[in-house]
């Protein structure tokens, strides 16, 4: 046997013997979202339907994540609630539980798109479905473009 083919046997088994030990293989290297998307975001573009939202009214909002909670304020009107996100699925997804606010006791279905400081959600208005990619097909469907805040 070559010293390059035990070489690459070696890697492969060494490998093979550390993801062994890992649930999922590469699931020690996956990003926690959760822990990711903490921090204060402010909306930059936003589309409900065929419709942007006026950028004034963007102007006034803020979203903060903090472990699995958030608070969105617009203006003087604020929501407080919790969120689960499942990052495995593709899109990855986001289900809000508002407990406080306009929303108070509704669940809204969302998918998101976390990378770097760019979260982009599109969140459903229908209570029972969730959207399947991130385009605004119906006045149903909220799509909102996220940049954080740098602190």
């Amino acid at each position: 046997m070559s010293r390059r083919i035990f070489a690459w046997l070696l890697l492969v088994s060494a490998g093979a013997l550390c993801l062994a030990g890992v649930p999922g293989g590469f699931a020690a290297d996956e990003p926690d979202d959760i822990k990711l998307l903490a921090g204060t975001w402010k909306p930059k573009e936003a589309n409900l339907g065929d419709n942007k939202i006026d950028p004034m009214v963007l102007e006034m909002a803020t979203v903060v994540y903090a472990g699995d909670k958030y608070t969105v304020k617009i203006g003087d009107k604020e929501e407080q609630g919790s969120f689960t996100l499942d990052p495995k699925k593709t899109p990855k997804t986001m289900d809000i539980f508002p407990t406080s606010g306009d929303n108070n006791g509704k669940t809204l279905l969302a998918v998101y798109e976390l990378t770097g400081d760019k979260l982009t959600i599109c969140y459903s208005l229908t209570p029972t479905v969730r959207p399947d990619d991130f385009s605004p097909d119906s006045n149903t469907l909220l799509v909102v473009k996220f940049e954080r805040i740098k602190e």
